[in-house]
């Protein structure tokens, strides 16, 4: 089972989250190839078919805050139609991907992307609190990613007011410090052999990912949109 993952972007570690990630995946027998950018998945796509593609990245067009200037020359990206053509061949041929964190913000200036995930972040609408905060997580329903997995509390950002599609399937809710539930995972699922993706918003860094029920919820994930587990007619 192939998993090409995407990485890299401004402030967050990715070289650890990434290493976390693959070592989590890589106990469920998964083969991964990392990728630092847009170009690099777009060649390892086009390569070979890959059973997963996973963003755990933070690409995006960098506009509307001066605080990102002494990042754009290196991680700014605007979406590039080659990547647009990768992505979508791989979710035509059912593809699985999953999104961790700023994955839902990646690509933001192309539609397409929250079409394949169900939702994503929203220029304007969307935000986080200040800093990192206590998120109590509770899986909800009866489906393959979440089975087993008790809730659990991590410290983490938490996003708020994403645009979340009405197909979406909510996976996860976190409960905000001031008592307010958003959705921190949700699934997207076309049948039929069609494409599925899976959306995780926490995992700021290392400590929350290495949590285990999180831990457990990402590698459920995979293997789902990989349609290699548990009930995958859902």
């Amino acid at each position: 089972m192939r998993v090409v993952i995407l990485t890299g972007g401004i402030f967050h570690d990715f070289g650890q989250m990434t290493a976390a990630t693959a070592g989590i995946l890589a106990t469920a027998g998964m083969e991964m190839e990392l990728v630092g950018s847009p170009a690099e998945l777009v060649a390892a796509l086009d390569s070979a078919p890959a059973d997963v593609v996973v963003v755990q990245a933070l690409r995006f067009r960098m506009l509307g805050n001066e605080k990102y200037a002494p990042y754009t020359e290196q991680w700014a990206y605007e979406t590039q139609p080659d990547l647009v053509r990768a992505l979508e061949a791989h979710a035509g041929a059912g593809g699985g991907i999953v999104a961790l964190h700023t994955g839902c913000i990646c690509f933001d200036d192309w539609q397409g992307w929250h079409d394949l995930l169900a939702g994503g972040w929203v220029w304007g609408q969307s935000y986080h609190a200040p800093g990192l905060e206590s998120v109590d997580v509770t899986p909800l329903g009866d489906h393959p990613v979440t089975e087993g997995i008790a809730p659990f509390c991590v410290i983490d950002e938490h996003y708020r007011d994403l645009a979340i599609h009405p197909e979406a399937i909510i996976l996860a809710q976190g409960r905000t410090r001031e008592g307010v539930d958003y959705p921190v995972a949700w699934a997207r699922d076309r049948g039929d052999g069609g494409p599925r993706a899976v959306t995780l918003t926490i995992g700021h860094d290392l400590t929350s990912i290495a949590n285990p029920e999180q831990a457990r919820f990402i590698q459920q994930a995979a293997l789902w949109v990989a349609g290699k587990n548990g009930n995958n007619n859902r």
